[in-house]
């Protein structure tokens, strides 16, 4: 990934009006730690952990949630993407949007709607960071729902963070990879997923430009037509991929999951070349596991597959 701006981008491929506050100073008994970070909520009503991402999820309504999201960006620059013309771009409307103080960061308050699958939803966006990450905590329901949005926006606004609390972030996902296995380096956490290259820095700077993506999806969705899925996920990442049909798309089987792993070619980039694993929960949902790296770095891809074939489930 070459961009900053289409990493973040690919990584998120994510009302203040009555917003009158920002965040306490201090946590309370009712506070709840989401797990993984250190971030302290009080949820509302009905809302419990979530198993699927670090935040809230509503059992009784999988279009509500409240989700946290780690960017290896500094909030200086992820925060410019947070106006009304980059948000229209990207189907959402600016609702309204206010400068407040997170513990010591500097964030942002936002409110926008986006329409989805044939729904409007609204979503009360905490954002904040330093020179080095930035962390977004998404509240989600559909517009209409103005008593569920209204206990969303209250949750979001007792948002507490623990500045001298050491955090593990890989401890809220379930499962876990080897990078010593390929030569590659932990860079970071985001969302239900992991951040891996070989220099640590964004984007990298290495010769081959070897990176490691992962992802979880976050609900159980079933999906009938695993390898049509596979082949239509190289639509939904920022730049035009197709499928380098002389390598195929294979079957795949990691930690007793089936799945696929085909690769394809940035249409965009020539330079680059891409080998995607997709594995099915037998429970629904699937996990991603993304690299990128100049076409015919052998070494690259070597490594990538190396710490791909590590992939176990937490138990």
């Amino acid at each position: 990934m070459i961009k900053k701006i289409k990493l973040t981008t690919l990584l998120l491929s994510i009302s203040l009006i009555g917003f009158g506050q920002s965040p306490p100073k201090e946590k309370s008994e009712n506070h709840i730690q989401i797990k993984g970070t250190n971030i302290f909520m009080i949820p509302p009503f009905s809302f419990e952990p979530s198993s699927n991402f670090k935040g809230f999820q509503n059992s009784k309504d999988q279009t509500t949630m409240i989700m946290v999201m780690e960017i290896p960006g500094p909030y200086s620059e992820v925060s410019k993407g947070f106006n009304s013309e980059m948000l229209k771009t990207k189907g959402m409307e600016l609702k309204s949007l206010k400068k407040v103080k997170v513990a010591d960061y500097d964030g942002l308050l936002i409110e926008l709607d986006q329409s989805a699958n044939g729904l409007i939803f609204s979503k009360q966006i905490l954002i904040y960071g330093n020179n080095k990450s930035s962390t977004l905590i998404n509240g989600v329901y559909q517009k209409d729902s103005l008593q569920l949005g209204k206990r969303i926006e209250e949750s979001i606004l007792t948002t507490f963070v623990d500045s001298e609390l050491e955090s593990n972030p890989r401890e809220a996902l379930n499962y876990k990879l080897d990078e010593n296995a390929g030569s590659l380096k932990f860079h970071s956490v985001i969302g239900n997923g992991m951040l891996f290259n070989r220099d640590l820095k964004t984007p990298t700077e290495s010769v081959d430009k070897a990176t490691l993506i992962t992802d979880k999806s976050f609900s159980n969705i079933e999906i009938s037509n695993k390898k049509l899925f596979c082949i239509s996920r190289l639509k939904k990442y920022p730049e035009d991929y197709s499928v380098i049909t002389s390598k195929g798309i294979n079957e795949i089987v990691l930690d007793d999951l089936k799945g696929f792993e085909l690769f394809a070619k940035n249409n965009d980039r020539e330079s680059e070349e891409m080998y995607q694993v997709i594995l099915f929960d037998d429970n629904g949902g699937y996990y991603l596991l993304v690299g990128t790296y100049l076409a015919g770095s052998k070494n690259a891809i070597t490594d990538i597959r190396k710490v791909i074939e590590t992939f176990k489930r937490k138990k």
